[in-house]
């Protein structure tokens, strides 16, 4: 290739019309400036993943499972009398519904960063419970995954609470092992809940598999990306009639249906749960009885100072539910019109490197 001249504004990043066999091919050269605007790409577009994987999903929504309906009554606060100032008990309600309120009660209680609240943390948890999946797949085989999940969600029951704790607690000195629960206290007011959840996650992700072949239909297994799994999944099928996208529809539906029935609920008590586990010395951004509506007594008292899977979901009263089911829809669109923000970015600017500024240099 002819040495190009120091002045154009084309840098070494190419590639081949037609990378055949063929006698002649084309190779096209990107402009200088596309590696800055993948850079920028990058840098923007990053957080707004972040928001769509971590904030949106997993941060929001506990504002809506934690936040009482009703402002705190003189009742609801023995377990706080220890420390009235931190308890916050006259903080005003938030609409958690709303996806906008959320977002201005975190940035008043901590600035933009405050959306990523524990995200830290979660990465953390997140990287060693692959690890451990991974491990035990690799040496056990993945048909001991389900046990495989269900132990490690047992043995970082801390790690999760403390999860919570960060997202909705007020900012504090303390360091971050003063903060980390005690495990035997928390196993012994979580594993419950925790298997009920586990559980609930295991059948919904083999539901759709379970419906496919009543139908007589290949659907992808959970484990797709095992090392020993084989992608049954039938490819040719999607040149089918009308009646195998309806089936297809159907197992979507059942799936869907499947998650708002048994995780979201699962979810909501196993949360409520470790919310109930917050030390009465940490104050919450947002009104929260900790007492659950008097069902649970001070330590002080002789009493259990942690709520149950009967306290959790009696306590979450149907107005709760109304917010929350609101929020999720909200969740939904504004996740689908960002995707779709950034689709357009991405297109328009592919558009533009392609078809204004690129051009032929070189045949071979």
């Amino acid at each position: 290739m002819p040495e190009m001249d120091s002045s154009t504004m084309f840098n070494s990043m190419k590639w081949s019309l037609y990378p055949t066999d063929s006698f002649e091919h084309f190779t096209f050269e990107v402009p200088w400036w596309a590696r800055i605007v993948l850079l920028l790409d990058f840098a923007v577009f990053l957080p707004l993943i972040v928001v769509l994987n971590y904030t949106l999903p997993h941060v929001y929504p506990v504002f809506a499972i934690t936040q009482d309906e009703e402002p705190m009554r003189h009742g609801s606060l023995n377990l706080n009398d220890v420390h009235k100032k931190s308890s916050s008990p006259f903080l005003p309600r938030t609409n958690t519904s709303s996806p906008s309120a959320i977002y201005r009660l975190l940035v008043n209680n901590g600035g933009i960063l405050a959306n990523f609240r524990g995200l830290t943390l979660a990465l953390l948890q997140s990287i060693t419970t692959s690890s451990l999946l991974g491990y035990y797949g690799r040496f056990l085989g993945f048909k001991y995954h389900i046990g495989a999940r269900l132990l490690c969600s047992l043995l970082t029951v801390q790690f999760s609470t403390l999860w919570l704790h960060l997202v909705i607690a007020q900012t504090t000195n303390r360091s971050f092992w003063s903060r980390v629960p005690p495990f035997k206290r928390t196993l012994q007011a979580t594993w419950r809940a925790t298997i009920l959840h586990w559980a609930a996650v295991e059948f919904t992700g083999r539901f759709p598999s379970m419906v496919a072949s009543r139908m007589n239909i290949d659907w992808p297994s959970p484990g797709l990306f095992g090392p020993d799994n084989t992608y049954s999944f039938r490819l040719d099928m999607a040149a089918g009639d009308a009646v195998f996208y309806f089936k297809c529809a159907a197992i979507i539906f059942a799936s869907v249906v499947s998650s708002i029935f048994f995780v979201v609920p699962s979810q909501v008590v196993l949360l409520r749960i470790q919310a109930s586990l917050l030390p009465v010395e940490d104050g919450t951004i947002i009104p929260f009885d900790r007492s659950f509506k008097g069902r649970i007594q001070a330590a002080r008292m002789n009493g259990r100072d942690y709520a149950t899977i009967s306290d959790a979901w009696r306590s979450f009263s149907w107005a709760n539910w109304r917010g929350l089911i609101l929020l999720s829809y909200k969740i939904i669109f504004l996740s689908l019109s960002l995707i779709l923000l950034m689709c357009v970015v991405i297109g328009l600017q592919w558009v533009m490197i392609v078809t204004q500024s690129m051009e032929i240099n070189e045949y071979l």
